[in-house]
């Protein structure tokens, strides 16, 4: 199972993504614009659904393609991703996506709830694998229908394997 999450609010380009996923195999969870629950929230969700793989979404203005985030850090910890970047960076290209891969971990709420869930995972030797992605403002959107395009059948063969896996 995929739990997909983003941030609340109307306007936010990671909540109107998930919006448009469709997949029953899919779990959704919009964390709260805050430090102090935004990290709980994403813990509460990775240890109640216990997700093979989390997709993390959080909006960041000043871009204009989607950013994989591969390391999460705090006070001077960081904490790599052990997701398959090259899975998304493939599905990425299948869809004529643009893409950066980040070499730098912001320091705001995206961050924080990404590095909340990567340590948790960590710490209770968890096999779920995180990933986060900035997503650009809605204004720095061209088309939004292609990113739930992307995600939606993203989702659905990562299911697909995740399906397989549990049959053998």
């Amino acid at each position: 199972m995929i739990l997909l999450t983003g941030f609340k609010g109307n306007g936010n380009s990671s909540k109107i993504l998930l919006d448009g996923v469709t997949d029953d195999n899919v779990k959704k969870k919009l964390l709260t614009n805050s430090f102090e629950v935004c990290g709980k929230e994403m813990i509460e969700a990775v240890s109640l659904l216990q997700p093979e793989y989390v997709i993390s979404f959080g909006r960041k203005p000043v871009i204009n393609r989607l950013y994989i985030e591969p390391v999460a850090c705090n006070n001077g910890k960081c904490i790599k991703s052990a997701f398959d970047i090259a899975i998304l960076e493939h599905s990425l290209s299948e869809h004529n996506l643009q893409y950066k891969l980040s070499s730098k971990p912001s320091n705001y709420l995206c961050n924080h709830a990404y590095y909340c869930g990567l340590n948790y995972v960590e710490k209770n030797i968890l096999k779920t694998k995180i990933i986060f992605l900035h997503v650009p403002d809605m204004k720095n959107i061209q088309n939004m229908d292609s990113l739930i395009l992307w995600l939606n059948d993203l989702c659905r063969k990562m299911n697909d394997v995740c399906s397989q896996l549990a049959n053998r």
